[in-house]
């Protein structure tokens, strides 16, 4: 008998071992399946009130300090997201973002954390995780585990600052026209894949985002 032979046995014999009647009856299924429709409910409005009460407004205050900073797009729900777009000064492509999440019968909530950057110039905290009872979760200890967070991703984006000129008077290039303008003098902005790109014209931002990508690889070239 050849290995996988063995080993297709070995998952015969397995199934067969657990072919069994079931361990409740239709009303306790049904029960069952009524106490994860609550808690489902329950979990869908925590998140919400998670995100947009907690951690979007906390994000954005760290946000709001980078010029460079935009909110990602068309996220899913329980998602909040800011890209911190390559610049002279900054010099990679980073994101600070947070899921709220549950596990498989909504029993707890997890408030995940993520930082990416690239290029990495330093070694990064890439993941942590907070976990709750669905039934214990307080936005203050929340509030406190995202600032926390947020800190520690402040520290590390500002390990690769280059210092210089400020952000809103740095000089860049629009992708469309090619005209050279500081940030602060742009007419519009937009981002892409957590770029940001400013424009002289808001036609020249019309245009970009008809087409984002074929500027951005001009501009890379």
């Amino acid at each position: 008998m050849s290995d996988l032979d063995r080993f297709a046995a070995r998952v015969q014999e397995q199934i067969a071992s657990c072919c069994r009647e079931p361990h409740w009856d239709s009303s306790q299924a049904e029960r069952y399946m009524d106490e994860v429709r609550v808690r489902r409910e329950q979990f869908t409005q925590i998140a919400m009130r998670l995100v947009t009460d907690v951690i979007q407004p906390r994000l954005a205050t760290l946000a709001s300090h980078f010029p460079n900073a935009s909110p990602a797009k068309d996220e899913p729900k329980g998602h909040c997201s800011f890209w911190f777009g390559y610049c002279d000064r900054f010099p990679s492509s980073t994101k600070a973002e947070f899921r709220v999440e549950h596990d498989i019968r909504f029993e707890r909530v997890e408030v995940c954390y993520g930082m990416s950057m690239m290029p990495a110039h330093i070694k990064l905290n890439e993941r942590d995780k907070l976990v709750m009872a669905l039934a214990a979760v307080t936005d203050d200890e929340v509030a406190m585990w995202v600032e926390e967070r947020l800190l520690d991703f402040l520290s590390a984006y500002l390990r690769i600052d280059r210092s210089g000129d400020d952000l809103a008077d740095e000089a860049v290039v629009d992708p469309v026209c090619g005209m050279r303008i500081s940030r602060s003098s742009a007419a519009a902005n937009d981002t892409f894949r957590g770029h940001p790109f400013f424009f002289w014209s808001q036609e020249c931002q019309v245009e970009f985002a008809r087409n984002p990508q074929a500027f951005a690889e001009v501009k890379a070239m």
